[in-house]
């Protein structure tokens, strides 16, 4: 079904609302430096929507936000991303996936079908030849080590985060 749910969409990004006001508590407890350190987010499937409503308390909450990786997303249609929420303009967030205008359909995800989201239209970097493809194995995170073979500089690299 390529159709998006938009509701069903809301209604998880709601639940991550709420994972997000536990998240705060938890960051102020441990003592967090809210002014020094950026928070990266790892996004699959159905969390994408979990991980857009975690985005939205961090940033009421003065939190700032790094690199962004969304694996394989459910409903993206449905999600909205502002690059500008992120370190440089988003140079680090990603939208990772099958691409519905070129692999064929027996290749593609076939438990959540991609599409572009919003604000990432030109973000997106697709699962190449050489990683498995097909209704199922386009979906399991465990087939998206690929992505940390991406040279650094190109569409779609993981660049490692030193903390000092």
């Amino acid at each position: 079904n390529t159709q998006p749910n938009a509701v069903g969409f809301s209604t998880r990004m709601e639940n991550g609302r709420k994972a997000g006001i536990n998240m705060v508590s938890e960051l102020q407890r441990i003592g967090f430096d809210k002014a020094s350190i950026k928070i990266d987010i790892v996004a699959h499937s159905m969390g994408f929507a979990y991980a857009q409503g975690i985005i939205e308390t961090l940033k009421e909450n003065g939190y700032k936000l790094g690199r962004y990786y969304i694996l394989a997303p459910e409903n993206p249609s449905s999600g909205v991303v502002n690059l500008n929420d992120f370190e440089n303009n988003g140079e680090g967030v990603w939208h990772y996936g099958t691409n519905e205008s070129v692999d064929k359909l027996w290749e593609q995800d076939g438990v959540a079908p991609q599409n572009a989201i919003k604000g990432l239209e030109a973000k997106r970097a697709y699962i190449p030849a050489t990683a498995p493809k097909g209704f199922l194995d386009c979906h399991w995170v465990y087939n998206y080590d690929w992505i940390f073979r991406i040279d650094q500089g190109k569409d779609g690299d993981v660049k490692p985060r030193i903390i000092k």
